[in-house]
């Protein structure tokens, strides 16, 4: 498979369903507009995020009227160009069992031992950034795999285990929820992010 070097490569491969189930999303402002993201969807919060290279701000738990006003914001502010914004529907934090960043690769643990596989990981209810911030906990190797293997169901897991063969030496994000959530059936786990960036 071939390496997923930038957030462009990684967004269009996410968006496309390569990583399995996912939540709403939109590549721009315009054309959440253009799907009724701001009338019929007037319940859902969003997040907005931007796609240029480095990342950039994003913004969590937006009704959808503050769209406008944080992307303005992000215009006059931060430099950021009106199409490089994207909507996603919120995921429900709520419902989180586990979620962090997953290094798919050798690295060595406490003991200087080296095993397959790296897992930063938090329990707490909030977005994945904030998560890892206030309550950031590891685990390597088989450790790692069965704490992951116990908090998905079945489909969501095999998912999971083909992506880890995709993409060896790459960092995968991952929330996984206690209910099942996304646009594929019988899954509890949505990958965010799949990098070697």
């Amino acid at each position: 498979m071939t390496p997923i070097l930038n957030k462009r490569q990684n967004y269009d491969l996410w968006q496309s369903g390569a990583f399995g189930s996912k939540l709403r999303a939109w590549r721009t402002i315009t054309e959440w507009r253009l799907a009724g993201g701001h009338t019929d969807l007037r319940d859902v919060k969003v997040a907005l995020r931007t796609l240029r290279e480095g990342g950039g701000p994003c913004k969590y738990d937006l009704k959808p009227c503050e769209v406008d006003g944080v992307a303005m914001n992000w215009m006059d502010h931060n430099h950021v160009l009106w199409d490089q914004i994207m909507v996603n529907e919120m995921a429900p934090d709520s419902d989180l069992v586990i979620q962090g960043e997953y290094l798919n690769g050798i690295c060595q643990d406490e003991e200087g031992f080296a095993l397959w596989g790296y897992f930063l990981y938090s329990t707490e209810k909030h977005p994945m950034r904030d998560a890892l911030r206030i309550q950031p906990e590891h685990t390597y190797g088989l450790r790692a795999d069965a704490l992951l293997h116990q908090a998905m169901t079945d489909a969501s897991y095999e998912d999971w285990r083909i992506l880890l063969d995709q993409y060896p030496d790459h960092v995968l994000e991952v929330s996984i929820y206690d209910r099942c959530l996304g646009d594929i059936p019988g899954r509890n786990a949505l990958v965010w992010e799949v990098r070697r960036y």
